[in-house]
């Protein structure tokens, strides 16, 4: 006799762990740059530039990058300071092995700045790094067995999800844009801002495909002798795809995103003004894509000519439960700041925040805070540009059946869109589409037969058994317990005792028939 085994491919979580880390920095404004007046606005960006297991602990090294938009007592209205604040951190993970895999998902909690002097910033932000360790590893169950005489299988059929591609890329988009005859021609560039707005992923052949937008801001300086400060916004189409070799549309893609790099670059147009933006946005992707199968396990066997025993070990699976993309709409307002009211709002941003994940029947509920920065413009020529923030919490149920404590789930949020609007009395309405993705896998612990143990029967010894036996069935067996017991079969049993079914209860009393040796 001889096993045939299946191997099931497929990603392993190890072990998870969150860690919140808190990075305070001062900086000094460059010497190009004016003095500072007063903070306006700040954004930042994560980057893991490391991630490796270290005697049971992971070793985190990454980079926070930042902008500040401050306001310029001078010439200038407004200037702009870049950084990066670099960080290490370890993380224990006693249940992940030294060759596990590290996902690293960073977000950004807080992130505030301030005035220490006009030549002086101060940057405090608290980050959140949620590490998983995953092992991509095969899983493997006997699904049958050939060369073997008068063998009697048990099986069972198991719903499981597949690795089929795990991976790491980028997306490079560029588009060009001619600002529209009300704007004019850009003599410097201030500000830049670039945020992700709705992206949809989805698999095709070979392939994933996204389709998505970006959103542009900028601030700039006209041309001219006498320049006046502008602003600028559009929204940049992400259309392309990433290679993911063997997959195909059935498939289900887990999809992280974030932006790698951007820039922007002043060109000229036909007349030669400065009125043409050529944009550069590269995204990155970590991605994994699961594939859905039936994996039939042979759980149990035995011979009526030999004795055979199955040795198990346990064996892991997984399998998909649900993915749900849920959107939501939040509104509310937020102040201007006092003595200065809001002619016209320039730029509305903001950064989704979940803070509490609570599982209930059928879904999560999901709360946090969108915290939202308005740039506006004002009638004060000494104070053209304000900016005001505040923050509006959000409450979204996620459907999700089958969910348990053992549960392997994965959420995210993200923005979609924002915008904003100055109110009859002076106020800021805001409105927002916030998406939750939510993924889900149930864990399977199975026990496989891994090999089996096998002996001759001692038919001399069986012939002086009875030719036939009356059994008392026990508390919890099954017929096939029974038959495997006496080397017989269920169908012999049932035609004996002429039962319909296999149904038993305990203390029934079943007539045995005893097998005799084979023949030859």
């Amino acid at each position: 006799m001889r096993l045939i085994t299946q191997r099931v491919h497929m990603n392993k979580c190890n072990c998870r762990d969150m860690r919140q880390i808190t990075l305070d920095r001062d900086f000094n404004v460059p010497d190009a740059r004016p003095d500072a007046l007063s903070i306006m606005k700040e954004q930042g960006n994560v980057q893991i530039e490391e991630a490796r297991m270290v005697d049971g602990r992971a070793s985190i090294k990454g980079t926070l990058e930042f902008q500040i938009l401050y306001a310029v007592d001078g010439e200038l209205p407004v200037s702009e300071m870049q950084g990066s604040v670099p960080f290490e951190e370890i993380i224990p993970l006693p249940c992940a092995d030294r060759d596990d895999e590290l996902t690293v998902h960073a977000t950004i909690d807080d992130m505030r700045s301030e005035l220490i002097n006009s030549r002086k910033l101060g940057l405090k932000a608290v980050i959140t790094l949620e590490v998983s360790a995953d092992t991509v590893c095969d899983g493997e169950g006997a699904v049958d067995i050939e060369d073997g005489e008068n063998i009697l299988c048990r099986k069972k059929t198991l719903e499981i999800s597949k690795l089929m591609f795990t991976g790491k890329d980028t997306m490079r988009v560029r588009d060009e844009w001619k600002l529209p005859g009300t704007k004019d021609a850009i003599g410097q560039i201030l500000y830049s801002e670039f945020c992700l707005g709705e992206i949809n992923t989805r698999m095709g052949e070979n392939e994933l495909q996204v389709d998505g937008q970006a959103r542009v801001f900028l601030i700039y300086l006209s041309e001219g002798e006498n320049p006046e400060m502008n602003f600028y916004e559009n929204t940049i189409p992400l259309e392309g795809t990433v290679e993911c070799n063997g997959c195909d549309a059935g498939m289900v893609a887990q999809v992280t995103t974030g932006i790698h790099n951007r820039d922007v670059e002043i060109k000229e147009d036909e007349d030669g003004e400065s009125r043409v933006l050529d944009v550069e946005l590269v995204l990155d992707f970590a991605i994994n894509v699961y594939g859905q199968d039936q994996l039939e396990l042979l759980t149990d066997f035995y011979s009526t000519t030999e004795k055979c025993q199955p040795l198990y070990e346990e064996s892991y699976f997984e399998n998909l439960i649900v993915q749900n993309k849920s959107r939501t709409r939040i509104s509310g307002k937020i102040p201007a700041k006092e003595g200065n009211d809001p002619l016209k709002i320039w730029n509305v941003s903001g950064e989704l925040r979940i803070d509490r994940k609570i599982q209930q029947e059928n879904g999560v509920q999901v709360e946090g805070v969108v915290d939202v920065s308005v740039l506006y413009l004002t009638e004060d020529a000494r104070v053209p540009l304000v900016s005001v923030k505040g923050s509006l919490p959000y409450s979204q149920f996620v459907e999700a059946e089958g969910l348990d404590e053992e549960s392997n789930m994965w959420i995210r949020g993200s923005l979609e869109q924002i915008s904003g609007s100055v109110t009859v009395d002076k106020e800021i309405e805001i409105k927002a589409v916030a998406a939750i993705d939510l993924i889900a896998f149930e864990k399977i612990e199975e026990p496989i037969i891994a090999d089996f143990a096998s002996e001759e029967i001692d038919w001399k010894t069986r012939s002086r058994e009875p030719g036939m036996i009356g059994y008392v069935v026990q508390a919890g067996e099954e017929l096939w317990d029974i038959a495997k017991r006496f080397f017989t079969t269920t169908d012999t049993i049932m035609s004996i005792n002429q039962m319909e079914n296999e149904v038993l209860n305990e203390g029934d009393i079943l007539l045995i028939l005893k097998e005799m040796a084979p023949q030859g």
